[in-house]
């Protein structure tokens, strides 16, 4: 990282990446640019609620330690690297955005395929929050959004997320109208990759109230 980043000058860095806290002091300590944008998590709030909101989240709550991605679960890993932000580098221009899962058809982690696979062969598969009402947010729109904060006057953290939420069953309910299939459900079927989730949702007001406007899935045909 050093040797790719020293002796040049970036307007923008988008670091969609960075993990851990080591991560982030990676390129941080190198970098020489304008504005660090960093893809986060929802994941970084303890716990998730109905209108979640940024400062549900204190970057200066806690002590944070210099990690590696594999020394503790993804929720405190992203929470170690917006700790470094905060705490350590609060004098440069830095984003953190912060995004619920996000689906699409170019989802490597394949968590949505589940319930369309499962659905489709009549697999048994076990539910835990099925009438949970969750946020998410299109794959494509993480990225445009992203791209939007680029010459946008905007610092610290910023939520990004569907600007509705829906359930579980919704969606199952979807995928049996699209297919003629129906769900095995079943407590000894296979758990569902969104499993142990609470229901919540994300407040992207400040997003917003840059002009930018997030799609809503229960309007789409997808």
């Amino acid at each position: 990282m050093r040797e790719a980043l020293q002796g040049k000058h970036f307007d923008v860095v988008i670091d969609k990446i960075a993990y851990c806290s080591n991560d982030i002091r990676y390129v941080m300590d190198y970098v020489d640019c304008d504005k660090y944008i960093y893809m986060s998590s929802t994941s970084v709030y303890n716990p998730k609620h109905m209108n979640t909101v940024e400062s549900d989240f204190d970057g200066y709550s806690k002590d944070f330690v210099w990690c590696d991605r594999k020394e503790f679960p993804y929720e405190q890993i992203k929470r170690q690297a917006e700790y470094a932000l905060w705490q350590k580098y609060p004098g440069k221009n830095w984003i953190a955005v912060r995004y619920p899962f996000a689906i699409g058809k170019d989802d490597y982690t394949k968590r949505l395929l589940f319930y369309v696979e499962h659905v489709i062969k009549s697999e048994p598969m076990y539910i835990d929050n099925i009438d949970y009402q969750m946020s998410y947010i299109r794959s494509d729109e993480a990225g445009e959004f992203i791209a939007y904060l680029v010459d946008k006057d905007v610092k610290g953290a910023i939520n990004g997320s569907a600007s509705e939420t829906i359930s579980l069953r919704e969606v199952i309910n979807y995928i049996e109208e699209k297919t003629g299939k129906c769900a095995a459900l079943s407590e000894q079927g296979e758990a569902a990759p969104y499993n142990g989730e609470p229901e919540y949702s994300i407040n992207t007001d400040k997003a917003e109230k840059t002009g930018y406007r997030f799609s809503n899935f229960k309007r789409l045909d997808i």
